[in-house]
């Protein structure tokens, strides 16, 4: 029987299987072609395509679970997402190249089905947090590969990707489905199955080539560089210090990563600290210790800036 339907449907029969066993579940496939010996992926891009594959699901969690679209979403996630992303189970990976699977457990729909397959009783009028999260994961990561597919076609800038953040667009997103190739530059394929206990009209996949993933790449810098971003926390080591006399409060300038960022890249970030916090920056500096520091990053120019900064301290050896 899985064999006829694996040759009815063109798909692998692993991939029916897990759907049956995971009735509960909305499944989305993502198809890799690294090169090498089918099954397998460089541990690097790997890596790198795991944790594109996290940020994928947060961002579009963190979404939906805000009051509002953010071209940047703030480094403190909502608890509702956190919550959720501790159900979010990867799955095995299958043939075909290199196929990441990502579980998201969905709750059946409350109520009874007729002999004909209607419903009766107990109208399931609101989709749950976990269902809203897998439509909008399709939603945004169509409306991300349809602005950059305008930017290539049309010549169309950033506003083909600011006009659809209210439909789940912004850096994060962006950044993530960049980096699931890994650094191949083969397309990706993403297909959604939906959950057989609340059942949704099939949807076709997504692709991601790497035309798509060098726009949405830089797509996502520029919305970083042109919208402040809220709650960052940059941890690094002071490298320069500046003030006026020998009393007061004073700049001070670290080079670190910014938490969070994909990228891993390194900044130097200017901000200001009052007086106590100035002499604490001045002996790490001394001694070469790491510290951190939360604010609101913004650039201007070639610099970046932490306006409010707050919760400077040393991190211990």
């Amino acid at each position: 029987m899985i064999e006829t339907l694996a040759t009815a449907e063109g798909r692998s029969s692993n991939q029916i299987v897990v759907e049956i066993a995971r009735s509960d579940a909305d499944v989305q496939y993502v198809r890799t072609r690294p090169g090498g010996d089918p099954g397998t992926t460089p541990i690097e891009d790997g890596v790198r395509a795991f944790e594109s594959l996290r940020q994928w699901v947060l961002a579009t969690a963190v979404s939906a679970s805000s009051d509002r679209p953010r071209l940047v979403q703030p480094a403190r996630k909502p608890a509702q997402a956190l919550d959720f992303m501790r159900s979010v189970r990867l799955g095995p990976t299958l043939e075909g190249s290199y196929v990441f699977t990502v579980y998201i457990p969905i709750p059946p729909r409350i109520g009874q089905l007729s002999l004909d397959g209607e419903d009766i009783g107990f109208p399931d009028v609101d989709q749950p947090f976990q269902r809203r999260v897998s439509l909008s994961l399709r939603e945004s990561t169509v409306q991300a590969v349809d602005a950059a597919d305008e930017v290539i076609r049309l010549g169309r800038g950033m506003d083909s990707f600011v006009g659809r953040v209210d439909r789940g667009v912004n850096a994060n997103l962006c950044e993530a489905l960049s980096g699931l190739s890994g650094g191949s530059q083969e397309p990706v394929d993403i297909e959604f199955s939906w959950a057989l206990s609340r059942p949704v009209e099939p949807t076709r996949p997504v692709v991601v080539t790497s035309s798509h993933a060098a726009v949405l790449r830089e797509a996502a810098q520029e919305l970083r560089a042109q919208t402040p971003a809220e709650d960052v926390k940059v941890v690094g080591a002071v490298v320069r210090l500046h003030r006026e006399g020998s009393m007061g409060p004073g700049e001070v300038s670290i080079a670190g990563i910014v938490e969070g960022d994909l990228n891993d890249k390194l900044r130097r970030v200017w901000f200001e600290l009052p007086e106590v916090s100035y002499a604490v920056a001045t002996q790490a500096h001394e001694r070469g210790s790491t510290v951190s520091v939360t604010g609101t990053l913004v650039r201007r120019g070639n610099r970046y800036f932490l306006q409010n900064p707050s919760d400077f301290y040393v991190i211990p050896e």
